[in-house]
């Protein structure tokens, strides 16, 4: 002990009399083990070492419980804050509680009523969601629907049971906007408008999916669904539309090779043989076509045909005089299929998808296929000139696209980088969209260049003209009025 310093020795002390904790230790036992200057030291150590008492231990603890609690609570009420929370402006406050109450079972938490009778603040609990509301100040700006002529805010609510939920809201007094029914996203919903100028969704869970499945059944969906008002009886929101040499002997063949049924036809003054405009439809999809002539040179499209027997088409293209470029085959992408040339010029891949393939599921009977020497700039253009939204794109190691697939409103446009005997070939193709004039001035804003500004047509839409970066055409178009051909 004596080669120890001052240190080491009060350490092992210290630990030896930590170790047997009810074992008394005299100074005089201190002052044999160690160095006598440190008995004085030992000496407070072990009068220490019973502290502190089991009593001030029982009421620190409760003590710091308490604050612990204390701070709790206070933090609670700006971390709710952090939440979005919705606030209402209404006419009739106190009636708008009335009705929530009933309706959707809402308990009032707390209220604030102002010295002129309006309710200045008030929160409720709606299945544990708050919501605030007060009555209308349009003295400063607060304003309610019916004075706004209706309100932009969509309040969706989670019940239990979204059946007898809705039945409670029409019972109080609201209005269907849409039935409930089950959703493609898992949920079963519905619409409702409340007396005071705001909608509800009501929604109970039935499935919890992935993205990719609701996406999927979106597809399905919005491929099933009848077209918008603004767009033409019959057609959707991207048509082929075919500038070609030769169009009236093309009418023939699809007619032959394909089915296809003439729906209208407008022959250009002067000249009986030659088609101004012209439509056909092969299956559930539209093709618009007219004669290439100086003012708008050809055009011809790459179609993706899907049937049922690609086989038996193919040899019937054949047969009618088109030309074979790709030969019937298995492909690994999930199809099978074989693609001609007919005699203007358009390529036709006629396929069905292999069993159990979802990636041609929500494709038409035609499909337009666009071809890019720089195919990824072609996404981003019309993502941004007309809202598409890119759902697909298959790569190769070297960075090439064989095929990618672009959904424009309830269309898909499919396009891939130009290789091979699959050269970039620009098309033309008819838009049909909401407003023109707007998308019109988005499409240039996104580089497209104009070949005609937006003007009412005699045949019922309202109608312009862009050429993509790619050479592709656009005819941007919103139906206005039914014309009778």
């Amino acid at each position: 002990m004596a080669n120890n310093t001052q240190s080491e020795q009060f350490d092992k002390i210290v630990s030896a009399l930590l170790a047997r904790p009810d074992a008394p230790v005299s100074r005089a036992e201190a002052a044999r083990r160690a160095d006598r200057s440190l008995a004085p030291v030992f000496e407070i150590v072990r009068d220490l070492r019973e502290l502190p008492r089991p009593n001030f231990k029982a009421r620190l603890k409760a003590d710091l419980e308490r604050r612990i609690s204390m701070a709790s609570s206070a933090k609670a009420v700006p971390e709710s804050r952090v939440t979005a929370t919705p606030y209402l402006s209404v006419r009739g406050a106190s009636a708008a509680i009335s009705f929530y109450e009933k309706a959707l079972g809402a308990t009032e938490v707390s209220r604030i009523d102002q010295p002129d009778g309006r309710i200045g603040h008030a929160e409720l609990n709606i299945g544990g969601a708050r919501i605030y509301l007060a009555d209308e100040f349009p003295e400063i700006g607060f304003k309610s629907p019916e004075s706004l002529g209706g309100s932009p805010i969509h309040i969706n609510l989670d019940v239990p049971d979204v059946d007898e939920s809705a039945r409670r809201m029409v019972a109080a007094g609201a209005t269907v906007v849409r039935p409930v029914k089950d959703q493609f996203y898992g949920d079963r919903s519905g619409q409702f408008l409340d007396p005071f100028g705001y909608t509800w969704t009501l929604s109970t869970r039935k499935e919890d999916l992935s993205p990719e499945e609701m996406q999927r059944r979106a597809d399905t969906e919005n491929a099933a669904a009848p077209p918008p008002k603004f767009i033409r009886e019959g057609f959707r929101t991207v048509t082929p539309y075919l500038i070609i040499p030769h169009a009236a002997d093309w009418v023939d063949f699809v007619k032959q090779a394909f089915g296809a049924e003439e729906h209208f036809r407008a022959k250009r003054p002067g000249a009986e043989d030659v088609i101004m405009h012209a439509e056909v439809k092969i299956g559930d999809s539209m093709i618009e076509l007219a004669e290439a002539n100086p003012q708008f040179p050809a055009t011809p499209c790459t179609l993706l045909l899907r049937v049922t027997d690609p086989d038996a088409v193919y040899a019937r293209a054949i047969e009618g005089g088109a030309t074979a470029f790709d030969p019937v085959a298995d492909h690994d992408y999930g199809s099978r299929g074989g693609t001609v040339q007919d005699t203007s010029g358009n390529r036709w891949h006629i396929f069905t998808p292999t069993p159990g393939s979802d990636l041609f599921a929500t494709f038409r009977t035609v499909t337009p296929h666009l071809y890019a020497g720089e195919p990824v700039r072609l996404i981003e253009f019309i993502e941004k000139a007309f809202g598409g939204r890119e759902v697909y794109r298959a790569e190769m190691p070297g960075g090439g696209i064989p095929h990618a697939q672009v959904r424009i409103g309830d269309s898909i446009v499919a396009l891939a980088g130009g290789r091979g005997p699959y050269t970039p070939m620009p098309s033309t193709l008819h838009l049909y969209v909401r407003d023109t004039d707007a998308m019109y001035e988005q499409a240039l804003a996104a580089g497209a260049t104009s070949i005609q500004p937006p003007a009412d047509q005699p045949y019922g839409d309202r109608s312009a003209g862009v050429t993509d970066p790619f050479g592709n055409r656009w005819f941007i178009a919103t139906h206005v009025r039914d014309v009778a051909f």
